[in-house]
């Protein structure tokens, strides 16, 4: 009941409580025989959630259970599984009880069909027939509700963030600029040049837990990306260190894809400093094994080359030379040792269509995320292998282009209005399919291009639902407004279910995170401007919602066009709307960011107070790219030339 309550108010559903009467079917009451592998113990459909408990043999390590069920119309579909997690050890054998209590309602349920017990380390799948009808029970179940009414309608820029982000000493921007290239090439035992480490938090720094003194190739390239943003815009006295660092992240990336040991090719997601693979020592007396986590990871391949290709054009528009852009970051067949960026498009082009991890590394399934970098990466690459006279690349990446495109439709739901963070099994409790990391996709997949952009409307829809979903979720998100009167937004995290703490898991452990604050503050900026841009809009009836929301002074009307010209004073209340909740998100960063200006992982759900990885660098790229959206939402055209301009200070 508790946790069937917990997801229900995680999915921002009327507080109307019934009485639960709940109808269990048990099946098995001890663990099979050995070798059997996987068995349902008992299941019930009570009160719109699908309570299943099966035993799992604990035969390895990484483990993948999922459950297999027809919908109410009795088809089964990708989204008609849900995920199964750890619960406990069974005394005195060799299984463990798994389960899941999920909202499924929904879409339905009628029959349960299989469970699949997926023994990752040895390659072996073990599966239970059911073919058991599901009958309801309990409480009716409940119906998908509509957003919340908005506590507060901010308006325009707000100068206390203009002085907050501006680039003078002491300014938060300039911290997050100097903490961020601390974390570059770190000046820590082992740490080769154009690595990144994670945060200042392991073995070398002062706080231990957790430890995030690793490269990850996610993080590092998105790091690389704001430093490629502040090359192309300095000027010629700074431009070279920016230049040398991101030579040097070209031949630490090269050097990763021929590290002897990758268990999953180039969608290996973290390595040591030193640039090696990720390895577990078991004991003092046996040789380094591979350690457990969440591979293979997609995504890094993908941003990576976007990183890279667009360094690459930067470098070019600066005179650079032509030959040492195919010898140090394209040409990996003639260069495999120290070009990467071939080889990484090809990769993604070979494998756009296998699952991976997620860039949480929890989920094995095809997400929205990784498709979006991924068909960035394909269509930049397209182009850039043309540049390079390399015509068969070139024809490669453009048909995975147009295969990957083909598929984004499948990530909408319209039962759920919103885009599906993963097109596949729920992870165990994580049943409203909320995740910023859809918003996160449109940020660092987007290629202008009209796909997925930051005024589709079913992104604006997601968006809001996302976002709104977090406000019965944390404590804090109670406070609405500041000791000096500023419109605090939601505190954002990474999904309403998550329980992951900043150094462990708990029941109603998952904090807000800095950076998916942020994100949803460039979201708003970026909508602002490509609004602005255009100079028009149109509200659909999906995305009437997210306008009423955000700028309910507008009145939107679904069907109707929204002009610069026409409806001026409707056209620009939206765009003052969206520049004040880009504001309101950024005010909650600094509501919450400790006096010295320095950002952790995560903020505490109850207190505010920063936990997690300490000083996380991609917390600080994403306050910066935030506030370059918000200078160009603003029409700043020198804001990124003068952080640019700072200059980068040599680790020491």
């Amino acid at each position: 009941m508790e946790t069937t309550m917990r997801n229900l108010l995680a999915l921002g559903l009327a507080a109307t409580v019934y009485a639960q009467t709940c109808q269990v079917t048990t099946v098995a009451t001890t663990p099979p025989a050995t070798g059997t592998g996987v068995e349902l113990s008992s299941y019930s459909y009570c009160g719109g959630s699908l309570n299943v408990s099966v035993f799992i043999e604990n035969v390895n390590y990484n483990k993948v259970v999922s459950l297999y069920y027809t919908n109410a119309q009795n088809q089964s579909t990708p989204l008609s599984v849900i995920s199964l997690g750890y619960q406990n050890s069974i005394a005195d054998t060799n299984y463990e009880t798994w389960g899941a209590n999920t909202p499924v309602y929904i879409d339905g349920v009628t029959e349960l069909l299989n469970l699949t017990y997926q023994a990752v380390d040895i390659g072996k799948t073990y599966t239970q027939i059911l073919d058991l009808a599901v009958t309801a029970s309990g409480a009716p179940a409940p119906t998908l509700p509509s957003p919340p009414k908005p506590y507060a309608t901010p308006n325009d820029f707000q100068n206390t963030i203009t002085k907050w982000l501006a680039v003078e000493d002491g300014s938060e921007s300039e911290i997050a600029f100097t903490r961020m290239f601390l974390n570059i090439q770190p000046a820590i035992p082992g740490a080769v040049n154009g690595t990144v480490v994670a945060a200042r938090s392991g073995p070398s720094y002062d706080q231990k837990d957790p430890d995030y003194e690793y490269d990850w190739v996610r993080d590092s390239s998105l790091t690389m990306e704001v430093v490629n943003t502040l090359y192309a815009a300095a000027s010629k006295k700074q431009k070279s260190a920016y230049e040398s660092i991101l030579f040097n992240y070209a031949a630490a990336r090269a050097f990763e894809q021929t590290e002897l040991g990758l268990q999953t090719g180039l969608g290996e997601p973290k390595f040591y400093m030193n640039n090696t693979i990720f390895l577990v020592e078991y004991s003092a007396d046996s040789p380094p094994h591979i350690g457990p986590w969440g591979r293979p990871q997609n995504d890094g391949p993908a941003t990576a080359a976007i990183t890279l290709i667009e360094f690459a054009n930067a470098y070019l528009a600066n005179g650079g030379s032509l030959a040492t852009v195919k010898s140090k970051i394209y040409d990996s067949t003639a260069h495999p040792e120290a070009a990467p960026v071939q080889k990484d498009l090809l990769f993604v082009a070979s494998n756009w269509t296998s699952s991976s991890f997620d860039l949480w590394e929890e989920e094995s399934s095809d997400h929205f995320y990784t498709r979006m970098v991924q068909r960035r990466a394909l269509l930049q690459g397209a182009a850039f292998a043309t540049k390079m006279g390399d015509s068969a690349t070139s024809t490669t990446l453009s048909s995975a282009a147009t295969a990957l495109t083909a598929t984004l439709s499948q990530f909408w739901d319209p039962n759920r209005q919103t885009l599906l963070y993963e097109y596949g099994p729920v992870l165990r409790d994580k049943s409203s399919y909320l995740d910023i990391a859809v918003i996160l996709g449109v940020i660092h997949g987007y290629n202008n291009d009209g796909v997925y952009g930051y005024t589709n409307d079913q992104v604006l829809s997601s968006a809001l639902r996302i976002s709104t979903s977090f406000i019965s979720v944390y404590p804090i998100a109670a406070r609405h407004k500041d000791a000096s009167g500023h419109t605090l937004a939601p505190p954002i995290g990474r999904y309403p279910e998550d329980v992951y703490n900043g150094v462990g898991t708990a029941t109603n452990g998952g904090n807000p995170w800095y950076l998916a604050t942020a994100a949803m503050a460039q979201f708003m900026y970026s909508a602002s401007s490509s609004y602005t841009s255009a100079a028009s809009l149109v509200v659909t009836a999906t995305s009437k919602p997210f306008f009423d929301y955000y700028a309910p002074n507008a009145k939107v009307v679904a069907g109707q066009t929204y002009s610069k010209k026409v409806n001026s004073k409707a056209f620009k209340e939206i765009i003052s709307a969206l520049n004040g909740w880009g504001d309101a998100y950024m005010q909650t960063i600094r509501y919450y960011t400790p006096a010295n200006g320095h950002l952790s992982e995560e903020i505490d759900r109850n207190t505010g107070v920063a936990v997690g990885a300490a000083d996380l660098t991609w917390s600080y790229a994403s306050l910066l790219t935030a506030s370059f959206a918000r200078a160009e939402a603003k029409g700043d055209n020198q804001y990124v030339r003068k952080l640019a301009n700072v200059g980068v200070m040599p680790n020491t």
